[in-house]
């Protein structure tokens, strides 16, 4: 790895914590209390409500991993040291739903993070290359821990994903526009289906022992009217892909990538995209097992048994009507910490995201809710509620579009914990940004009443 200057270690301590699993904790202490007043009207002409008409899709599944030796990102014990084998492969997976108007990308990746830089590189050559801009697409994480290392350039990245290297960022950019593009070319007639169920006992609240959390398992499945049989399946679970430890130093997906391995193998030509939800507090369950192979293999298998128990029943529908819509909102002014020590607010702008894009994506009452932070379960089943309330299906997309850091709740944060210390922007953060759903939710869910009244 390469040498810096010294004055690189006072930018570490200004900033530690930018990679989520930095080992020293920070927390934003002061900042806005506010997100800016999102217009309304103006978020209100994106959404062009249409009768259903029938429903195309495409997926395609594209293999990332990269050599042998690359490092690893997932936990910075490790120290940016290179990998030394393989256990699993990693893939990128994508979904393109469109219903003649209106188009959908969903992608999801064998990563940690989409750190924000590539975040915003792959925004820039999807809309050039495929029109496609950022309220139509969803760039989602899996959050394996033992995903690729080097594709974020800078110290502090790279004290955790290891020495920045262009070539394997440039790789795997090429391979997700490559999934991107296979999918748009096999676009074919679908009918579609959501439904959800639980499954009790797999995971645990890592933060509180008798902390919420989230059993729901939901699945999404578009199947080739031709072929009678899946074309892709997204499952949704939350819990941290932790169950490699910090020793190991293979790739691999961790069991999001167990589940889509075990569901593509029951439905042969089907692309299964695995998609975490809001995780910030929760992991699998320590009585699954001790041997970590082991955990594995039952937490996969139960999240895919019951994907599979879904699939089996689901309700079927051809038509649909997709629309996507979002808005850029300002975020607090970050000020960070190490320990008792405050950092100035300047440096933790230079070192923070000042904005965020909020968008949402709908096929009917099934509104898609990306989340570019950590929501602890508390967060993620308090928006979850609210957006019911308004009569829409949420389906928290967690790990998208970039990243920010954990969002907790007051109480959360005022507890003091690790997900608080990561919390970037203080302690209403996490509120302010499930306001900023529902205010965008709510602008769909008026539409689609005055639609009905029309």
């Amino acid at each position: 790895m390469k040498r810096y200057p010294a004055f690189f270690g006072i930018a570490l301590v200004a900033a530690a914590g930018l990679i989520c699993v930095f080992p020293l904790g920070c927390a934003s202490v002061h900042g806005s209390t506010t997100l800016a007043k999102i217009p309304l009207e103006k978020i209100q002409s994106q959404i062009q409500r249409q009768k259903p008409a029938k429903i195309t899709a495409g997926a395609a599944k594209v293999e990332i991993t990269p050599a042998v030796g690359t490092p690893l990102a997932g936990y910075s014990k490790r120290k940016g040291k290179p990998s030394t084998g393989i256990r699993d492969s990693l893939y990128v997976r994508t979904l393109v739903l469109s219903d003649g108007t209106d188009t959908a990308v969903f992608v999801s990746a064998d990563l940690l993070i989409f750190p924000p830089p590539l975040a915003e590189q792959l925004f820039k050559q999807i809309a050039k290359e495929f029109k496609l801009y950022r309220q139509s697409v969803v760039l989602c994480a899996t959050h394996t821990h033992s995903g690729m290392g080097a594709i974020a350039p800078g110290f502090l990245y790279e004290m955790v994903f290891g020495e920045y290297d262009p070539e394997v960022i440039e790789g795997l950019k090429a391979r997700i526009i490559w999934s991107i593009r296979q999918a748009l070319e096999r676009m074919e007639p679908v009918q579609w289906g959501v439904e959800s169920a639980p499954v009790l006992g797999l995971t645990e609240n890592r933060r509180n022992p008798l902390g919420p959390t989230d059993p729901k398992i939901t699945v999404f499945m578009v199947e080739s009217v031709e072929k009678k049989k899946p074309l892709a399946i997204l499952v949704n679970a939350a819990a941290h892909p932790t169950l490699l430890g910090s020793q190991d130093m293979r790739f691999s997906g961790d069991f999001p990538g167990e589940v889509s391995r075990l569901l593509e193998t029951a439905y042969p030509d089907s692309v299964c995209l695995f998609v975490n939800g809001a995780a910030g507090d929760l992991r699998p369950s320590g009585q699954l097992a001790s041997d970590p192979e082991e955990k594995i293999r039952n937490f996969s298998q139960g999240i895919a048994e019951q994907a599979g128990a879904i699939v089996s029943r689901l309700k079927l529908s051809p038509k649909g009507d997709v629309v996507t819509w979002g808005w850029r909102m300002n975020l607090p002014s970050p000020q960070v910490r190490l320990g008792p020590v405050p950092v100035p607010s300047l440096i933790g702008r230079m070192m923070r995201p000042t904005s965020a894009y909020l968008n949402l994506i709908a096929l009917d009452r099934l509104i898609f809710v990306p989340l570019s932070a950590e929501l602890t379960t508390g967060l993620g089943q308090g928006l979850r509620h609210r957006l019911v309330s308004q009569g829409v299906e949420p389906l928290l997309l967690g790990y998208a579009n970039g990243y920010l850091g954990y969002a907790v709740t007051p109480q959360e944060f005022r507890d003091g914990s690790y997900e608080s210390w990561m919390t970037w922007y203080g302690p209403s953060f996490g509120e302010l940004m499930v306001d900023g759903i529902e205010a965008l939710a709510g602008v769909y869910s008026e539409e689609s009443k005055e639609g009905k009244d029309r």
